[in-house]
């Protein structure tokens, strides 16, 4: 699969551990639908080629990108972290990018950590118009999918569902897959999420890869 994405991190003087540069990962592109095909989907898995530290936020970051707008919601939990003491951590996930209308909705999967306590997964949303993002309160059905289909699955299994090949490692994605794309090979995300939530016993091993 033709895959390009590109996620642009900066380090700020708050930063306690040194960040990956991100701008230098590639993602996964793919085709996806709600009404009309989205001229411009992206997957980025930010465990890939990451050290454990590269996939942890300790510090704040810059508000210009969508992952600094995450840290302002826990601003005073990561300003108390202290180099050789750190008691707040946010755990990186998977982010999508998804071109709806004119604006471009940036939807985060992460974990937040306080001392060894971690919570569930999380979604944090952003939008950007223009050139300049901001957090994202509004929602509607379209983004609710969107969420409920990144909170049931990771990158990977989202992959194996575009996949035109079938792995035999994943026969019961292979099983539903046809389920949700057309014929054009375009995934449906109504039909994925109704499938992902009929399915979640069947596919939770996948979860956990």
């Amino acid at each position: 699969m033709n895959i390009r994405f590109i996620i642009v991190l900066l380090f700020l003087s708050h930063s306690l551990f040194s960040q990956l540069d991100y701008e230098k990962f590639m993602g996964q592109k793919g085709k996806i639908s709600f009404n009309k095909e989205y001229s411009y989907a992206n997957l980025y898995d930010y465990k890939i080629n990451a050290s454990k530290e590269d996939s942890l936020i300790t510090g704040k970051l810059s508000s210009s990108i969508p992952e600094g707008l995450l840290t302002n919601e826990y601003i005073d939990d990561l300003l108390n972290n202290e180099q050789d003491s750190i008691s707040f951590e946010i755990l990186m996930n998977s982010r999508l990018l998804i071109d709806i209308n004119t604006e471009r909705i940036c939807l985060i999967k992460y974990k937040t950590r306080s001392n060894t306590t971690a919570s569930e997964d999380k979604i944090f949303k952003a939008v950007r118009t223009g050139a300049n993002w901001r957090k994202h309160t509004d929602s509607n059905n379209e983004i609710q999918l969107l969420e409920q289909i990144l909170l049931d699955t990771n990158v990977n299994m989202l992959f194996q569902f575009y996949n035109y090949r079938d792995d035999p490692k994943y026969a019961d994605i292979n099983r539903l897959k046809p389920e949700v794309k057309d014929d054009k090979g375009v995934i449906n995300i109504k039909k994925l999420a109704e499938v992902i939530s009929n399915n979640k016993a069947a596919l939770s091993k996948y979860k956990q890869e």
